[in-house]
């Protein structure tokens, strides 16, 4: 809340300087100042596009082109139009171009997506040259109606449409679709694991950041009334993509500082008698250096300061006491020893390997199936990475998945949250097959991971995190309470404040924030890949306890992916060993890490 105040005391702040700035300064500085808001504009739909997705964009000039030709258009065909309607027509066209290239491009990212792009604003800047804007031949120039067509009025207007835009982007910020944007740029690997629908998200982005870019456009016809193709070239483009870079356009503050830089520094050099064309190369060497260092743009840096100097002094990582053993626990539970430790002991007590069912001898009902896997292949050239490997996960059970590096692990659970394109065999979820739904239908079947890399998404809050991955459950409103589920799940893991930036959590913490991420949702299945990783003793410890109550807790199934055997030892009731892509035991935790085969698989040994 208190952040919230500061926040509009300083928005209320910057209105009354602008509204002392605009009634004290001559025409020629107000007109700067509109141009500001104007370059503010383009560089805010850059700094969604770009900075909040992560896509790098060469052509929001053109969408600013469109905008500007729409209403120079309709200017013409429709004189008597209100002006503010022209503008807002004029968006609303360049966001349905962006909509049709963000589809068009869904399945390209990283600098194939710029390469695109460009080629979309030089083709179109072609286009605008062979043809020109509406009422250049005739000299007939875009007119807003009063009070539009004073300094003081189109200043207003101007200043009017940028707050406007990013009421409206903070408003959508705070949604699932905004969300989605700052997982994108996280991971869109990430971003899908957690329900998110990655087209759908960087198309929105796309054709958002083009709406603002077209009401942009429509802002410079109106300003100067005849349009050229020289104010719209890709070159354009690339410096507001240097500029929303070096200034962090990600932030309204940033969107602001930029459209300071691409109006005053230009100004400064032609008052100083240096051509003002110099004022694009020193902003793209500034860009380039904030890229060289990894750093982020300048108004992130001021936020990322001020945050560390706010959460100063409150808790920035998971702390997990110790909890009590449960009613019934199993009796491997807690107990912390070495692979190699009493080889040979228990081996009588493995299921076949061949039949690789991990079903060992019980006096207890088999509880029915939560995952199977029936003769999962996959196979990368002439190599297979999973060669028939057949698995049962029971409802109840913590079931370990362990093996040496390369022997198939990771690659089993890419097949089951359906990111391998292609497998043979059979993957089902309650007796639900899912081969061929993708991964976004398998999270909403109720199937969630993790990753070995922390993927905690940077620009995001721990609450803003466990919102978006509840959103992405299956269940439906009345199935679970999600408010009361993160809740338990955040006291559960102990984690930090809601408002305490992911960023600046340390990585085991992070990995913890990602299975309590996966359990917001309240999965039936949850794969956890290598949650020990970073993780000191004490930590270890407790994870693996809590791992272990997981599905008394919070009612799904686990398959646990991880190498410190006392972390599987205490966590899991079952185990499956694979070696180089094949199941080579099966069953209870204890008498599987006994076995010589499995011993033989991690030390190196042959045996007889």
């Amino acid at each position: 809340m208190t952040r919230a105040r500061a926040s509009w005391a300083v928005a209320v702040g910057f209105a009354a300087v602008l509204v002392a700035l605009a009634v004290t300064l001559p025409d020629y500085w107000v007109f700067l100042l509109s141009t500001v808001a104007i370059s503010a504009l383009v560089a805010r739909s850059v700094g969604l596009v770009a900075g909040q997705a992560g896509l790098v964009t060469l052509c929001q000039m053109s969408f600013a082109a469109i905008g500007g030709w729409v209403v120079s258009w309709m200017s013409l065909t429709w004189p008597a139009l209100p002006y503010v309607l022209l503008v807002l027509v004029g968006g609303l066209v360049a966001g349905a171009a962006g909509l049709a290239l963000g589809v068009a491009t869904v399945r390209i990212r990283g600098i194939e997506f710029a390469v695109v792009t460009l080629g979309f604003a030089a083709a179109l800047d072609l286009v605008l040259r062979q043809g020109s804007f509406p009422g250049v031949g005739s000299g007939t120039a875009v007119s807003p109606e009063a009070p539009f067509d004073e300094p003081l009025g189109f200043f207003a207007l101007c200043w009017v449409v940028l707050l406007a835009v990013q009421l409206g982007l903070g408003a959508l910020g705070r949604t699932r679709r905004g969300l989605a944007w700052s997982a994108l740029r996280g991971s869109e690997r990430a971003a899908a694991a957690l329900g998110v629908r990655v087209g759908a998200a960087k198309a929105s982005a796309v054709a958002i950041g083009a709406l603002i870019a077209g009401l942009a456009g429509g802002l410079l016809a109106g300003q100067y009334g005849l349009l050229t193709t020289q104010i719209f070239t890709p070159l354009t483009s690339m410096v507001h993509l240097a500029t929303a870079v070096l200034c962090g356009a990600s932030l309204f503050s940033g969107a602001v500082l930029a459209g300071v830089f691409a109006v005053f520094i230009p100004e400064l050099l032609r008052r100083i008698g240096l051509p003002p064309d110099i004022a694009n190369a020193l902003l793209a060497l500034a860009a380039f250096d904030v890229l060289r260092r990894g750093n982020s743009g300048l108004a992130e840096q001021l936020r990322a300061k001020l945050d560390d100097r706010a959460f100063r002094g409150i808790r920035r990582s998971c702390e997990m006491g110790p909890l009590r053993a449960a009613p019934g626990a199993g009796a491997g539970a807690g107990v912390l020893a070495d692979v190699g430790a009493g080889a040979g002991a228990a081996g009588a007590a493995l299921a076949d390997p061949a039949h690789a069912a991990g079903t060992a001898a019980s006096t207890e009902p088999a509880a029915p199936p939560c995952l199977e896997l029936a003769e999962l292949t996959v196979a990368y050239g002439g190599q297979r990475a999973l060669d028939a490997v057949s698995l049962t996960v029971r409802q109840g059970d913590v079931h370990a998945l362990i093996g040496p590096n390369g022997a198939g692990k990771t690659t089993l659970v890419d097949a089951v949250t359906g990111f391998l394109p292609a497998y043979d065999g059979r993957v089902a979820l309650a007796g639900r097959t899912l081969d061929g739904l993708s991964v976004q239908a398998r999270v909403r079947a109720g199937v969630r991971r993790t990753f070995q890399q922390p993927r905690g998404i940077d620009a995001m809050a721990v609450d803003e995190y466990l919102r978006l991955a509840a959103a992405g459950s299956g269940a439906g409103p009345g199935a679970v309470d999600a408010a009361a589920l993160r809740a338990d799940v955040r006291d559960f893991f102990g984690l930090p404040g809601g408002e305490v930036p992911i960023r600046m959590m340390d990585v085991g913490s992070r990995r913890i924030l990602e299975i309590a991420g996966a359990l917001v949702s309240a999965p039936t299945l949850l794969l956890i890949d290598e949650p020990a990783a970073g993780l000191d003793v004490a930590q270890s410890i407790e994870l693996a306890e809590r791992v272990r109550r997981l599905p008394a807790r919070f009612g799904c199934a686990v398959l646990l992916i991880e190498h410190d055997m006392r972390f599987v030892r205490a966590a899991a009731n079952r185990a499956t060993v694979l070696d180089a892509g094949r199941v080579i035991a099966g069953g209870a935790t204890a008498a599987v890490l006994e076995h010589p085969r499995v011993v033989a698989a991690y030390l190196g040994t042959e045996i007889a």
